[in-house]
């Protein structure tokens, strides 16, 4: 089991914490999403690595996750970006009774941000992710984790890159899905 509550966990499924609603509806004419939320304002902090964001993150989940969970995350679009908001959150996580890995999934090559118009297709996050070769995960249980979703298409494919290294069970997290 990675979730205290049950009902997360075995689906198969990506758990979704929220919806995320973008800032700009047109950003060249600066029409402002009136959907615009706090939580949504939160990712964006989160995006920027601020302290304040990945504290309310880690006290929203904290009590969710059980020890002895692998926490890994999505790595960044960017294969020059090594830590994110989502990564510093997933760290905080794991010390607190888990296993960090949290930096094991890696981008060997940078492919087009997804929230500008990158390509989503499956075969593009297959082909541009792999892993750290003197980190392990097998036989863990793992909580993989992104910041925002749209098609879900990064997180399926980090799951089948760690179910072929040896995971045995993999749950997927993200804090919002993008609507």
């Amino acid at each position: 089991m990675v979730f205290v509550n049950e009902a997360w966990n075995g689906t198969g499924e990506i758990v979704v914490y929220s919806n995320y609603h973008k800032y700009w509806l047109d950003r060249e004419r600066r029409i402002k999403n009136p959907l615009f939320d706090v939580f949504s304002g939160k990712i964006l902090d989160l995006k920027d690595e601020k302290p304040a964001a990945i504290r309310y993150f880690y006290n929203l989940l904290d009590c969710e996750i059980y020890p002895g969970v692998t926490i890994c995350v999505v790595p960044s679009s960017n294969a020059e970006r090594r830590e994110s908001g989502i990564g510093k959150l997933g760290e905080m996580l794991a010390a607190n009774g888990r296993n960090n890995k949290v930096y094991f999934l890696r981008r060997s090559r940078s492919i087009n941000k997804l929230a500008t118009g990158g390509s989503r297709n499956l075969s593009v996050h297959m082909q541009s992710i792999d892993t750290v070769e003197d980190m392990d995960i097998s036989g863990d249980i793992v909580l993989l984790m992104d910041d925002v979703t749209t098609t879900g298409n990064s997180l399926y494919a980090c799951r089948e890159i760690l179910l072929n290294r040896g995971a045995v069970n993999v749950e997927m997290f993200a804090l919002e899905k993008a609507i």
